[in-house]
């Protein structure tokens, strides 16, 4: 099945991690603008919150805020690790309406280094982040975690996560938690019990090819993968693999979401674009909440 893309915004610089606002413009991170955009339904641009640091992953909240997660500082450039001028071990953010960014958990637990990856909310409310620890070092690869904020601000580790933890999206229902594995290129799923509990992992698919970024689930259950390395962007239904797109050559596909438009937006890191691609997908309504307190680990 052919999608023509169609481009949204350009200019962007390292976007990912975008979240469909109630407005219908779209937060968009910039990792190596150390800042969140906000792209509108014309396509304009316009700057969102300024955050520092490395920008990574975004979600709306109950409370029209968009919580961020921030990896510090660190992204991918064609001669290798960039490091952002405002550089530090990474946090959680919140940007209000007004622009106004607020820390939530700077201290994350777990040795450093912290390297907040993408972030969803989840049914109960807490707010999920992933923790991809030194990313940037592969042969000396650490543990990364799942972390959870609660509403009153309480931070736990959910489970201790080999491989580079990135993307985390529920299923319909929030029974399963899918959570992208990089390294092994697997999507994990963890069972939820009815108090939030996880189960162990098992491995639900594996990408044929490239190395799983993003994802966000349809109202259908079906789950998009962004695979970052290899320009594709990967639709899984029950398990199997039902459709692979080629996306530009070297635009290196970060994360994705669903618009309510029947189209998927993609975020393509080294083209600086905004893109969308109609498959006729239906936007599942994600789960949303709010932190009210300053977060301490």
């Amino acid at each position: 099945m052919a999608a023509e893309p169609r481009t949204v915004a350009s200019g962007l610089r390292f976007p990912e991690g975008p979240s469909l606002l109630d407005d219908g413009s779209v937060a968009v991170v910039e990792m190596q603008g150390e800042a969140v955009a906000r792209v509108a339904p014309d396509g304009t641009v316009s700057r969102l919150g300024d955050c520092g640091g490395g920008p990574n992953g975004s979600v709306l909240g109950a409370d029209g805020a968009v919580y961020v997660a921030n990896n510090g500082g660190l992204s991918l450039g064609p001669e290798g690790i960039v490091h952002a001028d405002r550089e530090f071990d990474g946090i959680v953010q919140r940007i209000d309406a007004d622009g106004t960014v607020a820390t939530l958990a700077d201290a994350l637990p777990g040795p450093s280094p912290h390297r907040p990856n993408d972030i969803c909310f989840a049914p109960d409310g807490r707010l999920l982040v992933t923790d991809s620890a030194n990313w940037n070092e592969p042969r000396d690869l650490k543990t990364g975690r799942l972390i959870a904020i609660a509403p009153d601000g309480a931070v736990t580790v959910l489970a201790e996560i080999e491989g580079v933890p990135n993307g985390l999206a529920f299923s319909p229902d929030g029974s399963t938690l899918y959570l992208a594995q990089s390294m092994t290129r697997k999507i994990l799923a963890f069972e939820v019990d009815a108090d939030g509990e996880l189960g162990e992992p098992s491995t639900w698919v594996k990408l044929p090819s490239g190395m799983p970024d993003g994802i966000c689930v349809a109202a259908d259950g079906s789950l998009w993968v962004c695979g970052s390395i290899d320009d594709s962007l990967h639709l899984f239904r029950d398990g199997e693999l039902a459709e692979t797109y080629a996306l530009p050559e070297g635009s290196q596909p970060t994360n994705c979401c669903l618009n309510g438009k029947g189209e998927v937006l993609v975020t393509l890191a080294k083209t600086g674009e905004l893109i969308a691609l109609g498959v006729g997908a239906e936007q599942l309504a994600l789960h949303r909440g709010s932190i009210v307190a300053e977060a301490t680990a």
